[in-house]
């Protein structure tokens, strides 16, 4: 009896001890929200796309690439009134996305991210629609290319004859930790 009471003992002081009382680690990685103001444009679109189709495709993909909610997006030059100027819209975005933060400017961090893998496809956010290939490659082309997310693998063919796997883009992108919006570091 005098073995199993020590015993509980020790693991009542390994319980008490102040290392047990220290603060989970924060999963992720510390980082701060980068702003991004730019407009993409695009050339010879092969449909007409309206005004708010543009801003929720925008919108749809940003969240998804985990930008903030709070995003401005401004897109022009679009609806079937303007006719052939319309397959050539541009949309301006203001837009905020999370970028790791090492050393001493982690104290600055705001967020925690962690990278994942998002696969824009259609339905993937659900505003991409299987028409939204060309589209979906000049966002790549100028969005993508603007960001710090990384381009994992693409299949793009808009042109080629139909195949068994649809268009996507995979894309790395740094995704804010459920429950861990504010990093309380400083």
């Amino acid at each position: 009896m005098g073995k199993v009471r020590q015993c509980v003992l020790l693991v009542l002081a390994i319980l008490a001890s102040p290392a047990s009382f220290a603060a989970p680690a924060k999963p992720g990685q510390p980082a701060v929200w980068t702003q991004h103001d730019l407009i993409v444009g695009f050339d010879h679109l092969p449909e007409i796309y309206s005004c708010d189709d543009l801003w929720y495709k925008f919108h749809d993909v940003l969240l998804a690439l985990g930008a903030r909610s709070d995003m401005r997006i401004l897109a022009y030059q679009c609806g079937k009134k303007l006719g052939q100027l319309a397959h050539s819209p541009q949309v301006h975005l203001h837009f905020f996305i999370p970028q790791v933060v090492r050393g001493s400017a982690a104290r600055w961090a705001d967020v925690n991210v962690e990278p994942r893998a998002v696969r824009l496809a259609p339905g993937h956010p659900a505003s991409i629609k299987a028409s939204d290939c060309e589209l979906l490659r000049q966002m790549k082309d100028d969005l993508l290319a603007a960001l710090s997310d990384r381009v994992l693998q693409f299949n793009l063919a808009c042109e080629a004859p139909a195949t068994p796997w649809p268009f996507s883009v995979t894309v790395e992108a740094l995704k804010p930790v459920p429950g861990q919006a504010r990093v309380a570091s400083r």
